[in-house]
């Protein structure tokens, strides 16, 4: 099954319009019966730095909750991670990712993004399930974590948090400027106003001649609240079998893939690089790809005559399994190479993330 295109997206979001004034209805009326105490949220005993959005995905919220993870530790902390594990059959959970020596368990458990998280933060515990305030108190009580990051937590009211990050892409802060199930919006614009800062994400596809009027729009819309920059840049391929880095420049064309909620970032991260792309595979963020579909994969891409097959690292934390089992080490084929990337975000947000944190007692 292929990646959605925007019209078939447009096609979809018109057929759920009726249905946004009712679904935005019962979003405002639980956020505001969070606000008044009816419905009680928990506070657990440390700090939590919610990262979350208000687009229904595409906005790099697992990059940016690697960073933040990063840098935390280099501030002498110990972070966690709290996670819902979406693709995944953690349910309540909580379930045990990581102790923060790799991933113990397997995408179909826990998810793509979980294991993905858990392989590439040595020393970051991650823990899956939507219970997320058990999972925070088995951060806390288990590995003795010291701050924890809820990820995708924005609309996760049920579990206090001493910072509120949002991101919104760059390219489209808000969307199509309509709630679910009529556009892409989770909720209402209205709703940044409770963020403690927004981080405009992948800057990079936007010209830098347009980026203060798009900062501009989002002040419009949440008066008061920081508003931050952030870039994807690439940082190297990875080949799996042997762990080393790719030289780069390399010649060979390549053939990709990918299952994330907005394919043609990569693509363009790509691009950028000079690589000649011969080939491309959409599919559905968190899909399953099987043996026959990833035996299709390189198969087309060496009728492509591709030297490499690239994917992200989210994507072989889901595939991982059937690659071992099935492609690796086969000369027959192309090799596979993971595409890793890094945010670059600028200084004033780690200094406003340093401040809020001495705040509450670092």
């Amino acid at each position: 099954m292929k990646h959605l295109s925007p019209q078939k997206l447009a096609a979809l979001f018109a057929l759920g319009r009726p249905f946004s004034p009712v679904y935005n209805m019962i979003m405002s009326l639980r956020q505001e019966a969070y606000r008044k105490g009816i419905f009680k949220a928990s506070r657990v005993s440390r700090p939590v730095i919610s990262i979350g959005n208000l687009c229904l995905g595409g906005t790099g919220k697992t990059p940016h909750v690697m960073a933040v993870s990063k840098w935390l530790k280099s501030q002498g902390l110990r972070p966690a991670i709290v996670t819902r594990g979406y693709g995944g059959k953690a349910g309540k959970g909580p379930v045990i990712v990581s102790d923060g020596g790799g991933c113990q368990t397997d995408p179909e458990t826990a998810g793509d993004e979980p294991c993905m998280l858990a392989d590439t933060l040595p020393g970051v515990p991650v823990i899956a399930g939507s219970d997320r305030v058990k999972g925070a108190e088995t951060a806390i009580s288990r590995f003795d974590s010291q701050v924890v990051i809820l990820d995708d937590g924005f609309q996760h009211l049920r579990l206090q948090r001493e910072l509120d990050i949002v991101l919104l892409p760059a390219s489209s802060p808000l969307g199509t400027g309509r709630i679910f199930p009529g556009g892409d919006l989770r909720e209402s614009p209205a709703s940044l106003k409770r963020a403690s800062c927004i981080i405009l994400s992948k800057c990079e596809l936007v010209p830098f001649s347009q980026l203060e009027l798009v900062r501009n729009q989002v002040i419009s819309v949440a008066p008061g609240i920081p508003v931050f920059s952030s870039w994807n840049r690439f940082k190297a391929i990875r080949l799996p079998e042997s762990g080393k880095a790719l030289d780069m420049p390399f010649i060979s064309p390549v053939y990709c893939f990918c299952g994330i909620a907005n394919p043609y970032s990569f693509v363009s991260l790509l691009e950028q690089q000079d690589i000649k792309i011969k080939g491309r595979d959409f599919f559905p963020d968190h899909c399953s790809i099987d043996i026959k579909t990833l035996s299709g994969i390189f198969r087309r891409a060496a009728g492509e005559k591709a030297g490499l097959v690239l994917t992200t690292a989210k994507d072989f934390a889901r595939i991982r399994p059937v690659w071992e089992k099935f492609i690796k080490g086969r000369t027959d084929l192309p090799r596979l190479g993971i595409v890793e990337i890094d945010v670059d975000l600028e200084p004033s947000f780690w200094r406003f993330l340093n401040a809020r944190l001495l705040e509450k007692g670092k």
